[in-house]
């Protein structure tokens, strides 16, 4: 019993500075540079297509009836640090239509629903004493996605903002949580 203990001290010594050396080793290298994966937060949600819009001389013009059913979802997403404000540019045969200004914060995702054949929006952020704010181009942030073929409740149906704003699976959450099916 003695000669296992002894040999068990004169063993563990030497591995143990064995695997301190390896860990010293390791530590020591270099190591290689970590990929960094993608913002999954300004990912668009599943299934949300890059369809159904255009932007045209600062402006975002939402087309719905260009990818599939004229009663779409879309998806936007502000990429800029700050709150940015959409102010819907209604044409002459809208007169009786609501506006559908909205704010979406920074960094986050707000939901639309809509029936119309097209919808134009231009975009400002908050400066100043100006009351709209200086007008920015949506293009560059605005990130906007279509679901253009989506199941809608019999009251689910008409031109309203789903979600207001918040992260992009609260604001998959939420469209679910109403009662609306994307495809």
């Amino acid at each position: 019993m003695k000669k296992i203990k002894t040999i068990m001290r004169k063993a563990t010594l030497p591995l143990l500075l064995c695997v301190c050396g390896i860990s010293l080793a390791q530590a020591a290298a270099p190591s290689a540079p970590k990929k960094e994966k993608p913002n999954e937060e300004r990912q668009n949600p599943l299934g949300c297509r890059d369809v159904g819009y255009q932007f045209e001389l600062k402006v975002l013009e939402l087309l719905p009836e260009a990818a599939g059913e004229r009663n779409s979802l879309y998806f936007i997403l502000n990429k800029l640090d700050k709150p940015i404000n959409l102010y819907q540019m209604r044409s002459n045969d809208s007169a009786r239509s609501m506006y559908l200004n909205h704010v979406i914060q920074g960094n986050q995702w707000a939901v639309l629903s809509t029936c119309e054949k097209n919808l134009k929006y231009i975009c400002t952020v908050n400066e100043g004493k100006s009351p709209y704010g200086k007008i920015v181009d949506c293009g560059e942030s605005l990130q906007v996605c279509e679901y253009a073929r989506v199941r809608f409740g019999l009251n689910n149906r008409g031109n309203y903002w789903v979600v207001k704003s918040t992260n992009r699976s609260g604001a998959v959450r939420e469209v679910v949580h109403y009662g609306i099916i994307p495809q």
